[in-house]
């Protein structure tokens, strides 16, 4: 059975597959940067001896990367588990952000995974097996003056893969649906931030650890949990000043 990670060349995308290679299931991994992904398949296979294919495409053009996966998994034994540590940030993403970054940040946070899920999701309720995992961010916790259309995109995220569990679960398939804290990869590069950031790797192993036993919502690290019930409880008066 195959394993697919979407944003799989850095950061947390590529932690996860270096966790899934020892188990020896054919990879599928997706990403833009065809270089990455090559040195990334290579390392793994000659490693693990592992099967590694990959898909080099723009994941903000949702309809080629849906194309991308269809013709992929043809060529594969069947998806088992799907993972989406996709995300792309912007540092001038504001409420007022220009309509072709916002409309990026949507692409990329949001539609993305559900072409994904749409696309390689039928034939696991079909076989009544399989696994969805989906990520999040803390920063969507409430409303933000910086980063306001990603923390959007990743709320949405978040509602949609609870309906997602609605779905699939009955039918079969585990799903699963991590808020992260800030990680220490480039998309937290030179933020100053009031939390230690946590490491990809440590997240990768707990996740796949983990894998098609997590259902429904986990914050990782875990001291992230209380944190954000305590923001969304703050009045908006005390909110509006942290540096969040």
């Amino acid at each position: 059975m195959t394993a697919v990670v979407v944003g799989a060349s850095a950061g947390l995308g590529r932690a996860l597959a270096v966790e899934l290679a020892p188990q020896r299931r054919p990879l599928l991994l997706v990403a833009s940067d065809r270089r990455d992904l090559e040195a990334l398949a290579s390392d793994l296979s000659l490693r693990f001896g592992v099967a590694v294919k990959v898909l080099a495409l723009d994941a903000a053009d949702t309809a080629t990367l849906a194309a991308g996966l269809r013709a992929a998994a043809a060529e594969l034994p069947p998806v088992e588990a799907l993972l989406l540590p996709i995300g792309v940030v912007d540092d001038g993403d504001t409420p007022l952000l220009e309509a072709a970054g916002a409309e990026r940040l949507l692409a990329v946070n949001l539609s993305a995974p559900l072409a994904a899920v749409r696309e390689l999701l039928p034939a696991m309720l079909e076989r009544r097996r399989g696994m969805v995992v989906g990520f999040g961010s803390v920063a969507a916790a409430r409303g933000r003056s910086r980063n306001a259309v990603y923390a959007a995109a990743k709320r949405a995220l978040a509602s949609w893969f609870e309906s997602l569990r609605h779905l699939a679960e009955p039918a079969g398939v585990s799903v699963a649906f991590y808020v992260l804290g800030y990680l220490d990869t480039r998309l937290a590069f030179g933020r100053r931030l009031l939390l230690p950031k946590g490491a990809p790797a440590a997240v990768a192993r707990r996740v796949v650890r983990r894998l098609g036993r997590d259902h429904g919502t986990h914050y990782l690290p875990r001291f992230w949990y209380p944190l954000v019930l305590a923001l969304g409880a703050l009045p908006h008066a005390v909110y509006r000043r942290l540096d969040f």
